[in-house]
Order: structure tokens, then C-alpha cells, then sequence
């Protein structure tokens, strides 16, 4: 069963994707800073990061430098980054995300841009 870390501040998005994601099958872990992220990435390896820019700590952008930098396991997580402000998209495909989508989020397209990111 693919493991997946939803990093997400808003409690209710973060229960509503935990509860799609896993009906689909998928073991999630969730967490609501950067800090909390990088700890569960140290902790365990993951088959997606799925990822929001503004935590109400660091900025999620410091996840993925410590997954290119510190997390030798975490390195070639596929990233997928939700946001409302769609100004970072570029920087973030930059940093080697591999898909962003823009809040509100559509559940089917989250779950089928999951299900595409996740080798079968």
C-alpha cells in the first residue's frame, strides 16, 4: 500500500483529503507545519509528498530543500504541491515539483493526479 504524507494546515482540508485518500486505498500520514514535515520524512519514507506552500511556520518550499539537501530517502518522492496562490507554481517546478494544483481542489482531480503520480 503506497504511503503518503499530506502536509496541510487547515483542518478540515486535511481530514478531507486523508478521508479520500484513504478510502482509495493509500496509508496517509498528515501533518500541518514544515517542521512536523520534515520530522515524518526523517522518520519514514513516503510514495508522495503531497504539499502546501503556506504553513504557518517555515514556508513549504524549506520541505522540499530538505528533501533535496537532508532527506536522502525523501529525495525522489514525487512532490505534489496544492496552493491557493498559483505565483509560486513556477519557482516550485523549479525545485523539481511534479504537479500543482490550485485550491479549491476538485476531489477527482486530486485523487486521479495521485493516482497517476503513484507507480501501480
Amino acid at each position: 500500500m503506497p504511503r503518503i504524507l499530506v502536509v496541510e494546515d487547515d483542518a478540515d482540508l486535511q481530514f478531507l483529503y486523508h478521508t479520500m485518500l484513504s478510502r482509495r486505498g493509500y496509508e496517509v500520514v498528515t501533518t500541518e507545519t514544515a517542521t512536523d514535515a520534515i520530522a515524518a520524512l526523517a522518520d519514514g519514507s513516503f510514495d508522495l509528498l503531497i504539499l502546501d506552500i503556506n504553513l504557518p511556520d517555515y514556508p513549504g518550499t524549506r520541505v522540499i530543500e530538505y528533501m533535496h539537501t537532508n532527506g536522502a530517502r525523501a529525495h525522489n518522492t514525487p512532490i505534489l504541491v496544492i496552493s491557493a496562490h498559483d505565483g509560486s507554481r513556477s519557482a516550485v517546478y523549479a525545485m523539481g515539483v511534479r504537479n500543482f494544483l490550485i485550491k479549491p481542489v476538485h476531489m477527482q482531480d486530486l485523487l486521479a493526479t495521485v493516482d497517476e503520480m503513484l507507480p501501480d
